[in-house]
């Protein structure tokens, strides 16, 4: 899996929702909206980068999606840390998660491999520091 650079966080939370409807049939982001329990605007919020998942989303995000945890919070807190030595520590999350997958070596659609930077993340709240 691909660690994305910090410019493309919108297209990572996009790439996340976007595998969470395939892997469950739904058909649109209202479906999806209604699944994590949140409002059809946070959705909508998210996939334009405006606002971010806050940690319990991502973690039902990471359920819906069938992806790890330590993936899913990893990459979107990176992309919205507010220093690089921040960011390290979720993208060795991140990176660290995805290690642990390949042991079970399932490809993820939608999210190339590459070692690396950052992505996006949370409701309207701002993340813990």
């Amino acid at each position: 899996m691909r660690v994305k650079p910090h410019s493309e966080k919108e297209s990572c939370v996009n790439d996340f929702l976007d595998l969470a409807r395939v892997r469950q049939d739904m058909r649109s982001d209202r479906e999806l909206a209604q699944a994590l329990q949140v409002g059809s605007p946070s959705v909508s919020g998210w996939r334009s980068g405006k606002i971010h998942p806050r940690p319990m989303t991502c973690m039902k995000l990471a359920e819906l999606a069938e992806l790890p945890l330590g993936l899913v919070l990893g990459t979107i807190c990176e992309a919205n840390a507010p220093n690089e030595e921040e960011a390290a520590v979720w993208r060795k999350l991140a990176e660290q998660s995805l290690a642990a997958r390949s042991g079970s070596r399932r490809r993820t659609p939608g999210i190339a491999p590459r070692a690396g930077s950052g992505r996006g993340t949370s409701d309207s709240r701002p993340l813990p520091a």
